[in-house]
């Protein structure tokens, strides 16, 4: 039977967190300014540990990272995730952003197929956009690659593989980018596989 609460709750509340798992030697970093001065060294530090780097370079890789997480977080971002890692006597190099995206002030958010129908109309003819069912809701699937600009700020000169997934918050105008990338691009197929599997283990907190 119906209560007065059943009645009352018309609007449920958008959830007030969310969930993601990720593997094992993915250094996560919070996007506040006040957290991640700390968290970038520690993490600088742990991972040329077992190397021969200079305290040059060591300050030379904490700037580089914290002008990421900079970015990042003007852009929205709440927390990014880092991995460079040897698999077996392989390098792996990727990084995986989390942003909440909100609509311009005084317009509606649109549904999830404006997204798709943008991006398919202004990207190149080698992106692939395509919509995806995941476990926490629809979702925006685009996978495309760039070669940086010649003053990238890391100095990165080799083609980049992106897949960003847009996820609509529940009950919210707000929509989640997962912005996955690696320049690893012999293993690119088998990382894309990875961040997919990333993608699904999204689940909303109430």
């Amino acid at each position: 039977m119906a209560t007065a609460s059943d009645a009352t709750n018309t609007h449920p509340a958008p959830p007030s967190d969310y969930r993601l798992a990720v593997p094992e030697g993915w250094e996560r970093v919070v996007l506040e300014p006040d957290r991640w001065p700390h968290r970038i060294d520690k993490l600088v530090s742990r991972s040329l540990r077992r190397t021969k780097a200079t305290p040059q370079l060591k300050a030379a890789l904490a700037e580089r990272v914290k002008s990421q997480a900079e970015a990042a977080h003007a852009n929205g971002g709440v927390e990014m995730y880092l991995v460079n890692q040897l698999i077996g006597q392989v390098p792996v190099s990727a990084g995986l952003v989390v942003t909440v995206l909100q609509p311009p002030p005084g317009t509606a958010p649109g549904d999830l197929s404006d997204i798709a129908l943008s991006l398919g109309t202004g990207g190149t003819a080698d992106d692939e956009v395509t919509m995806a069912d995941l476990p926490a809701g629809p979702a925006v699937r685009h996978l495309y690659r760039r070669r940086p600009a010649p003053d990238d700020p890391d100095g990165n000169k080799l083609l980049v593989t992106h897949l960003d997934v847009y996820l609509a918050v529940p009950h919210s105008g707000q929509r989640l980018l997962l912005s996955f990338s690696t320049p690893m691009e012999p293993l690119a197929e088998a990382l894309v596989t990875l961040f997919d599997s990333i993608a699904r283990t999204l689940q909303w907190m109430a």
